[in-house]
């Protein structure tokens, strides 16, 4: 049986959304960035639900930074776009008037790393971390990643975590009136590893940095928010944005392997012989057009000197019309009446016909054209 193109159009369209859906739908099984809207096990949404059953609603920023006292705490988590230098000043401004920011990514933001005087080695280590001190309440072991890259803290940094050996994985400052906790380690606070040690303790004593009944921010607006991109990259980061993808993709492949174009063949028309007076009068239009003959009888005119000087063996200068008329009057007398054609020649025809003369008589004996 053989298949209409329409037919096998729509099917490679069919094929197309389901091999995008395919590859494509599963996209939110996994967010490396640990995004607060995903339910992926190292997404991080549960951390909005635990700020909310604690009593402090959440507060997204995913079209602009702008952190603002109301939080009582910020959470930046494995920031992906870069902060600027503006977005890393309102970030120090707002913990210097009292806010609490936990700042948890394993390789950090180079600006922001500045900023917040974060010194990372790059040895890693092996993630199990215990806590030391009172500061974390009832954390004993946190557990996340197999290994990171711990800190070298300054004097003013309180380890909070030691992971093997004895190398700090997250420490506390105070800046101004308020605080920072870094952490080295965001898997912890991830969905599906708040569950493993004291990880849930963890995530409650960081939430709880903010004051009772102020709100918890949580920045994805360095996680490449749609907000940010244009509605075509927006789409096209859509399970049907890829199908459509896939789909024109498809469409071409197959066309171009079954050779055929888009549709009947036309036959060009076949080139005809074209008179020389048609030629002739398409130059005198443009000519026309462009106020260009009495240059064009110039020329001419110039050119049958030219070719005369040469046929009697005179100079083309002031003095050549006398010594034609001279050495051969006839040419000279048909040189002026030609003259006195072109410039009393008025559209194509007459053009025409004082170039006819002066080809005859540069060139006698050729047929006229």
């Amino acid at each position: 049986m053989k298949l209409s193109g329409r037919t096998i159009l729509i099917a490679s369209l069919g094929l197309a959304i389901l091999v995008a859906s395919i590859i494509f739908g599963t996209s939110s099984a996994d967010s490396p960035e640990h995004r607060t809207d995903s339910n992926a096990a190292n997404g991080a949404s549960a951390l909005p639900q635990l700020a909310q059953a604690l009593g402090h609603p959440a507060a997204i920023l995913d079209t602009s930074f702008e952190p603002d006292l109301g939080m009582g705490a910020l959470f930046v988590l494995t920031p992906t776009v870069g902060f600027s230098m503006d977005e890393a000043r309102r970030l120090s401004d707002y913990v210097a008037g009292g806010g609490a920011v936990v700042y948890a990514s394993e390789q950090g933001d180079p600006r922001l790393d500045f900023t917040l005087k974060v010194n990372r080695l790059r040895a890693p280590v092996g993630a199990a971390a215990t806590g030391t001190g009172p500061a974390l309440a009832g954390v004993s072991s946190v557990s996340g990643s197999d290994t990171v890259s711990p800190f070298q803290p300054s004097s003013s940094q309180v380890v909070l975590l030691r992971a093997a050996k004895g190398v700090p994985v997250a420490f506390e400052q105070f800046l101004g009136r308020g605080r920072v906790v870094v952490l080295a380690d965001p898997l912890a606070l991830c969905n599906g590893y708040l569950e493993f040690a004291d990880n849930w303790r963890l995530a409650a004593d960081l939430i709880s940095l903010a004051p009772a009944g102020t709100r918890v921010g949580f920045d994805e607006y360095h996680h490449g928010a749609a907000g940010q991109g244009s509605p075509v990259s927006g789409l096209l980061s859509t399970v049907w944005g890829s199908a459509i993808i896939w789909a024109v993709v498809a469409v071409f492949v197959g066309l171009f392997l079954r050779g055929r174009g888009f549709g009947p063949r036309l036959a060009l028309p076949g080139g005809r012989a074209r008179s020389s007076a048609e030629y002739v009068s398409a130059v005198g239009g443009l000519l026309q057009r462009s106020r260009g003959m009495e240059v064009t009888g110039r020329l001419l005119a110039a050119a049958t000197r030219r070719a005369l000087a040469v046929r009697h063996g005179l100079a083309v200068g002031p003095a050549f019309d006398a010594a034609l008329k001279s050495r051969a009057p006839v040419a000279a007398g048909e040189l002026e009446a030609a003259d006195r054609e072109l410039e009393g020649a008025e559209g194509e025809g007459g053009l025409l016909k004082g170039a006819r003369r002066l080809h005859a008589l540069a060139y006698p004996g050729r047929p006229r054209q």
